[in-house]
Formats: structure tokens, C-alpha cells, sequence
């Protein structure tokens, strides 16, 4: 996991006006739970862009009087107006207990489908699990190339060792969809091939008439 390291100053006031002249000078206040105890502390706005601006999973490991936190971001408030950040929850990761998270999801490779004219559509960009830290993956990586047309990936095709993903096994997370345009081709080939199926019976109308006519003569 890719840990975004954070330098925090502990609070000593915790009250609206300090708060307010915290932000003013360019810092987010922030607390710090899921350990031993609740720790306040601060530190400037600029530090946490890496760490919440990004599609991507990270772990902060902050730094605060003297010793290191390894946390993730449980909770953010913004300014409604101007999207300003506000504050950050922090849930520190203990070996031993497990943690609810999102991961992104990314799909490798490009289904064999597409070629056919398949559309490749993504239902997830992310997947929220449950999972000690340890077995935390960066990102879930699932390999669609051997996708035909129509097929569709499943939850339950998802194989994380130590994980679980808290969504329904049944829930599709990718599929193939067939286009209307290819959908539509079908039945206009059919359509086109079916004179050419009758032409038999056709054909064999005009020789059953002539023996008709045969027998009348005798």
C-alpha cells in the first residue's frame, strides 16, 4: 500500500474559535481513533492533497509527538460553497483488527467480445471489503480478456485471499453488452435467409400440378 506521510502538531485547544484560527492559517483539524485512545491534532491542508484528491488507495502514516500512526481516512467535511476541506477523521489500522475500506477495481485486459462489437461496461469503480491490514490490497485487479459477448463477471468470481467483499456474491461488476446494432443484424440475417429456405416447396409446386394433369389424361 502506498502511505502518504503526514507531519501533525497535537491540539492543546479544541474549542470553535481555535478551530477557526487553525483553518485560517492554512492547517485541518483532525482526530485520530480505532487505537488506544482519541488523539486531536492538525496539521497544513496542503499535506493531505495526495492523500484524499486521488482515485487511488492510500494509508496515511502520521507522524504526531514523537511517534508514528498508520491510519485511512474515515470520514472528511468540506466547505459547502467553495469545497474548502474542513476536517479528516483518521481510523488507526491495528494488525489485529479488521477494517471496512474501498479499493478501485480496475479490469485487465481487453475482452475478446469487443472485437465481435461488444461494449465493455463497468458497473463498480470501486468495492468496499472487510480485511486486516496486512491483507489490504492496493487495487483489485480482475483479467477480462477471455470475455465473449453477452458474458458477465460476477462478485462471486472474485477470488482475494483473506478478504471479503461486502457486496452480493450475485451482483455483476462487469459485462459485455451486446449493442443494438448487433442485436438488430440477427434477425435481419434471418429474415433475408428465409425465401431461399422456402424455395423447395416452391419449386415443387409446379410438378405436383403436372401429374395432376397426367392422371386427368388417363
Amino acid at each position: 500500500m502506498e502511505k502518504v506521510v503526514i507531519n501533525g502538531t497535537p491540539r492543546t485547544e479544541l474549542g470553535k474559535k481555535a478551530t477557526r484560527a487553525l483553518r485560517k492559517a492554512g492547517n485541518t483539524p483532525c482526530n485520530i481513533y480505532g487505537g488506544k485512545e482519541t488523539l486531536n491534532f492538525y496539521a497544513p491542508t496542503s499535506s493531505f492533497r495526495k492523500l484524499i484528491f486521488t482515485p487511488d488507495f492510500r494509508v496515511a502514516e502520521i507522524n504526531l509527538d514523537g511517534k508514528t500512526y498508520t491510519a485511512i481516512v474515515k470520514d472528511s467535511q468540506y466547505e459547502p460553497v467553495n469545497d474548502a476541506l474542513l476536517h479528516l477523521d483518521f481510523q488507526e489500522l491495528v494488525d489485529t483488527v479488521k477494517v471496512k475500506v474501498a479499493i478501485p477495481l480496475r479490469l485487465k485486459g481487453t475482452p475478446k467480445g469487443i472485437t465481435d462489437g461488444g461494449v465493455l461496461e463497468t458497473v463498480f469503480k470501486k468495492l468496499h471489503i472487510l480485511a486486516l491490514p496486512k491483507d489490504i490490497p492496493s487495487v483489485i485487479e480482475v483479467d477480462v480478456t477471455t470475455m465473449q459477448l453477452g458474458d458477465i463477471k460476477r462478485i462471486k468470481d472474485i477470488e482475494l485471499p483473506g478478504v471479503t467483499i461486502l457486496h452480493s456474491p450475485s451482483n455483476p461488476f462487469a459485462r459485455v453488452q451486446i449493442p443494438r446494432a448487433v442485436k438488430e443484424e440477427a434477425p435481419v440475417a434471418a429474415a433475408a435467409a428465409a425465401p431461399a429456405a422456402g424455395a423447395t416447396p416452391a419449386a415443387a409446386a409446379p410438378a405436383a400440378a403436372d401429374k395432376d394433369k397426367a392422371k386427368d389424361k388417363k
